[in-house]
């Protein structure tokens, strides 16, 4: 399954493939090759018509697929002479020319590789699924793509609009359209937009949250099962918590721990916070609202991996005596690893760091108000068991009525 053919296909770039073309060399891919000996591919005995029929697809499309991939050098035809009537034609896929294909340059891991290959597989064999759906050809590159770069939690964190435009072969100005069209088909669950505007957080992608409950996701063997989080804690966000303290810092605030860092003698220092730094530059990071939205979606997704491992989770008085700082990887998931190129001075590099450790704090508070309001298990897995799998849905900024946590389950 991980060596399939077809999810290789999907996670590379072809520049000349349109969407419907690329889809439908990964419906070939999938149909001919071999499960016993991956990479060995039978020939295709199916003309033009019935492949058509078989995928699902228009006559015109599946003919012109096929002319494209021909003229790639991704199929090859031969004539075969039987004992009685005209040759036929059968077509055989190419020497792997599509391996070649320009693929992820960065470290790059899917985490459901398993539900990618049994989309496919239910492309071929429920296609009533699809249909039911609405998508046509190219909504349903766009998904296999997304879902083949999703991570566990079916959360796609790491695909710009011009990265999904390559490997669909959506043309650039066509991907907003086609996300909306998933969002009002029900596919998406929720998106939080990207940032554009050059704030201290860098320029991340918009994020994506698959629904795993609409029927052509559930069908892969994977769902989300809801646990509400409603009651004393969860109404007002994270992100505007920090807000209402920004100028008033309380006995255990950021500000007045920072204030009393300075005090203290420099070989007992935990931490290299400026005091005021936050109060300088805090206040205009805060009054984006878009900075805002993407800063509290890092804060639940922080809060969803330590409730993975609930001995993660620290209190705040543990915090601040043990920890006091942001972690590498929590830095690295709200800027996605560019922070050398959003800091340019001491100052600012002062007031990131301040800021980080707020949100990453916070996001321990948030993990606690779950493992306690959810009354969830509070060990990790046992050895040998794959880790139990969060998300929290996004609550944007606006007050909220609930926290949207579920538990991620797939089959085996």
């Amino acid at each position: 399954m991980l060596t399939s053919a077809s999810i290789r296909c999907a996670l590379s770039v072809n520049p000349y493939l349109k969407a419907d073309e690329k889809l439908f060399f990964i419906l070939l891919l999938f149909s001919s090759e071999s499960v016993l000996h991956p990479g060995n591919f039978a020939l295709i005995k199916e003309n033009g018509i019935q492949l058509a029929k078989r995928f699902r697809f228009t006559k015109e499309a599946a003919f012109r697929a096929l002319q494209k991939l021909k003229d790639q050098d991704l199929l090859s035809e031969i004539t075969e002479q039987g004992p009685k009537g005209r040759p036929k034609k059968l077509r055989k896929i190419g020497a792997l020319n599509w391996e070649k294909w320009k693929g992820e340059s960065s470290p790059f891991q899917s985490g459901l590789l398993g539900q990618s290959f049994q989309l496919i597989s239910n492309r071929l064999k429920k296609p009533e699924l699809v249909e039911q759906a609405g998508m046509n050809n190219t909504l349903f590159m766009l998904l296999l793509v997304l879902l083949s770069r999703a991570d566990r939690s079916g959360v796609v964190a790491t695909s710009s609009q011009a990265k999904l435009s390559e490997y669909t072969g959506i043309p650039r100005s066509q991907v907003q359209r086609r996300i909306n069209q998933l969002e009002e088909l029900g596919i998406l669950a929720d998106v939080v937009p990207g940032l554009v505007e050059g704030a201290i957080l860098g320029k991340p992608s918009s994020v994506y949250f698959l629904d795993l409950n609409h029927p052509i996701l559930r069908e892969t063997g994977i769902r989300a099962d809801q646990i509400l989080i409603r009651g004393k804690g969860s109404a007002q966000t994270e992100i505007n918590q920090l807000a209402t303290r920004v100028g008033r810092p309380g006995l255990n605030d950021r500000l007045a721990s920072v204030t009393q860092h300075a005090a203290t003698p420099i070989g007992m220092k935990r931490t290299r916070l400026s005091p005021g730094s936050w109060e300088q530059n805090a206040p205009d990071f805060l009054k984006r609202p878009a900075a805002k939205r993407y800063a509290q979606f890092v804060i639940e997704r922080n809060a969803a991996k330590l409730l993975a491992d609930p001995n993660s989770i620290l209190s705040a008085s543990e915090w601040r005596d043990a920890q006091d700082r942001a972690t590498r990887d929590f830095v690295d998931e709200l800027t996605r690893g560019q922070t050398s190129k959003t800091h340019r001075d001491a100052e600012n590099d002062r007031m990131f760091y301040s800021l980080c450790a707020d949100l990453e704090e916070l996001s321990h508070q948030l993990a606690s108000l779950c493992l306690k309001v959810g009354k969830l298990r509070k060990r990790p897995s046992p050895v040998g068991t794959p880790p139990v799998t969060y998300r929290i849905l996004p609550s944007g900024t606006d007050e909220r009525t609930e926290i949207r946590l579920e538990q991620i389950i797939t089959s085996s």
